[in-house]
């Protein structure tokens, strides 16, 4: 009886601790504002340490001859190990003052048993700090299991207690939750560092993905300006053609800008203004700057424009939309082809269906289409137009859908709500 009592307050006690030491970590991390200090100060750990040590102390089994047992020593090694060198003095000090308070024929061994743990574990702290945690939780249950021999051979040799079941029990307790308390500190230490780790490389990762995304970006405009430059200097004496040229290439400058101001945008967003988007004029002027890539290709471009409504967002982002679609579309056809646009108006939106009859896609790689750096044209592509392409549709309250077999060809269907004023000058 005596010995399920004193198994059933150990564990009372080792359910305390660990509660203990999950609120004060959960709070502590929650409330961190600078992700680097995790640590409790040495004021915190030793405060906590002496609450647990008491705390242990007044759940502890009182046995025959003045002895007391209880798991004190796990909160001990905590503050002895988490707190350092300066905790650990006054830390023993506390322990031993507050045993007095229970007397008994036990104090003197409770005196012996805390100095030399105290000792110990100063002298082997510099040690263990160097060892990986898994090894340091079975240094700390090792040192724990010693203890208990003291606990043990103390009594034994000033009291002549011999009572093996209830050292049994109270070893075997101990080690465990020693193991157990110091597995799940170290568990919660180990996973917010890796928490850390993985903001800094999400961090990184934003910065990899917007650097890519710009050049990305930037690049369409651009080479759409040197293919323009490259006819000028072939032709020099056709002044009307070389002006529309000219022309194009410059609004092609002015949309490679305005492509670098939404990114700088990006450290101080602002809120989104949307207009009247002219839809056919968007797919007419997108269809100019990508018919040197299908001249290049051997594709040829039919347009089928049978919409007569505008829809409500950017232009700019609508015709970096398009242009990705139709270049992705054009360059899928290496031996020449048709790229068909289709629009057309269905439930209130305006859709745009651009299809080619390149070399399509299987399943896996349709369901992968958006990811970054995800690209079929090896390296020569970066993966992040169709990323931007989901990400524009979706600022205007778009939807983009892919249809593709492989070796039949790829349709995207874009579809955006039509513009409300539309529907208002229908209904007058």
């Amino acid at each position: 009886m005596v010995h399920t009592e004193l198994f059933n307050g150990l564990l009372i006690n080792l359910l305390v601790i660990l509660i203990v030491i999950l609120l004060v970590n959960f709070y502590h991390l929650s409330n961190q504002k600078v992700f680097i200090n995790i640590r409790l100060s040495s004021f915190l750990i030793y405060i906590l340490s002496t609450f647990l040590i008491i705390l242990s102390m007044l759940l502890s089994v009182e046995l025959e001859d003045g002895l007391f047992y209880d798991l004190r020593f796990i909160p001990f090694l905590l503050g002895g190990i988490y707190g350092g060198r300066k905790v650990l003095p006054p830390l023993a000090v506390t322990m031993i003052a507050t045993r007095f308070v229970f007397m008994g024929s036990g104090v003197a061994s409770a005196i012996v048993l805390t100095l030399l743990s105290a000792i110990a574990v100063y002298y082997l702290l510099p040690t263990l700090s160097e060892k990986s945690w898994v090894k340091r939780v079975y240094w700390f249950t090792c040192f724990s299991f010693c203890y208990s021999l003291l606990a043990f051979l103390l009594p034994l040799l000033m009291m002549d207690y011999r009572d093996f079941s209830a050292f049994s029990i109270y070893s075997f307790t101990l080690a465990a939750s020693t193991f157990f308390v110091f597995y799940l500190c170290e568990m919660i230490r180990t996973t917010y560092m890796l928490q850390l780790e993985a903001i800094k490389y999400e961090k990184m990762q934003v910065v990899s993905h917007l650097a890519a995304s710009m050049s990305h970006e930037v690049r369409n405009p651009l080479t759409t300006v040197k293919g323009f430059l490259q006819l000028i200097n072939e032709n020099p004496s056709d002044a009307p053609t070389n002006t529309e040229l000219s022309k194009i290439a410059v609004s092609e400058i002015d949309r490679a800008t305005e492509v670098i101001n939404q990114y700088l945008n990006f450290a101080k967003p602002h809120p989104e203004v949307k207009v009247e988007v002219d839809v056919t004029r968007e797919i007419g002027r997108s269809n100019e700057i990508i018919m040197p890539l299908a001249v290049k290709k051997g594709v040829i471009v039919e347009m089928d424009i049978l919409h007569h409504r505008s829809i409500l967002g950017d232009p700019n982002k609508l015709q970096q939309v398009l242009i990705n679609v139709m270049k992705n579309g054009i360059e899928a056809m290496d031996s020449g082809g048709v790229l068909k646009i289709l629009s057309y108006e269905k439930a209130g939106r305006l859709v745009v269906e651009i299809a080619d009859n390149g070399i399509g896609m299987t399943r896996e790689q349709v369901m992968r289409l958006g990811e970054p750096y995800f690209s079929l044209k090896g390296k020569n592509g970066t993966g992040l137009g169709m990323m931007t392409v989901f990400q524009l549709a979706a600022a205007m309250e778009g939807t983009v859908k892919v249809h593709s077999k492989k070796n039949k060809g790829t349709s995207i269907i874009l579809s955006f709500p039509v513009s409300g004023e539309d529907m208002e000058k229908e209904i007058i």
